[in-house]
């Protein structure tokens, strides 16, 4: 059925065994996004044939997932594939480029970012952070289940990140809010926040009284209310007492 609704064994006029595989979401990020189209179905690519199952030929009697043969390629190359689209055959070129998640597995060995605010250690999430709270561990909290559910979440736009509090190094200005930890911050004054330099530019530029910082779930998470007179002394007295040299340090490919 599901063949006949994509009219593959129907190609021009003639009876035609057609295989491959199904698009249906092409990431934002990707080098495949405005080329491929949701139910597109990849036929071969470069010449290879590709199976129902989504494998190639390899050595004699073996077949190897066509992510395979992709990963071989190099960022530049340009991948021809051949396509059935609305009952027509067709080949289009893709570039190749590397797959950019939301939740990085690495920072190319530079140190992971933050940024502090009243004595609230933002950063942004990665898969490091994960492992060091034991996300792949027998038992963690309900916190970390949330934030590990959230490490195949597609890249929607370069530069997001998935900021997380880390923790809240105590300070009088803070008091009440130390205990809060690995919580999704979700929007600043409500506006979305997108990265550590997008929330550090919202912080910035505010110049309302009071600063609210809102946590998933989006419907009864946590909020943070403080006092935006009270924001730099606060953070310029924690980073002093734990010799922190800045408040922030940010990736230089986000907002």
């Amino acid at each position: 059925t599901y063949r006949k609704f994509l009219k593959m064994d129907n190609l021009d006029g003639e009876k035609k065994r057609i295989s491959g595989v199904c698009v249906r979401r092409v990431q934002p990020t990707a080098g495949a996004y405005g080329i491929l189209k949701s139910m597109d179905v990849v036929m071969a690519v470069d010449g290879i044939p590709v199976g129902n199952d989504g494998k190639i030929p390899f050595r004699r009697g073996e077949r190897v997932d066509l992510g395979c043969y992709v990963s071989s390629l190099f960022p530049g190359d340009v991948a021809t594939a051949t396509i059935f689209r609305d009952g027509k055959e067709m080949e289009v070129s893709i570039p190749v480029s590397p797959v950019k998640d939301l939740v990085p597995s690495h920072y190319n060995n530079k140190p992971p970012p933050y940024l502090i605010c009243s004595g609230f250690v933002f950063t942004a999430l990665s898969v490091p952070y994960l492992d060091a709270k034991g996300a792949w561990d027998d038992f963690y909290t309900e916190s970390v289940s949330y934030l590990l559910g959230l490490v195949h979440s597609p890249l929607k736009q370069k530069g997001d990140e998935v900021v997380v509090l880390a923790q809240v190094l105590a300070h009088e200005a803070n008091l009440g809010y130390e205990h809060l930890i690995d919580l999704h911050l979700l929007k600043f004054n409500g506006v979305e926040v997108k990265s550590l330099g997008h929330l550090n530019n919202l912080i910035s530029e505010n110049e309302e009284q009071f600063m609210t910082f809102e946590f998933a779930p989006e419907e009864g998470g946590r909020l943070i209310v403080m006092e935006r007179a009270l924001c730099e002394q606060a953070t310029e007295d924690v980073c002093k007492e734990h010799s922190i040299g800045s408040h922030y340090v940010l990736r230089t490919d986000t907002v």
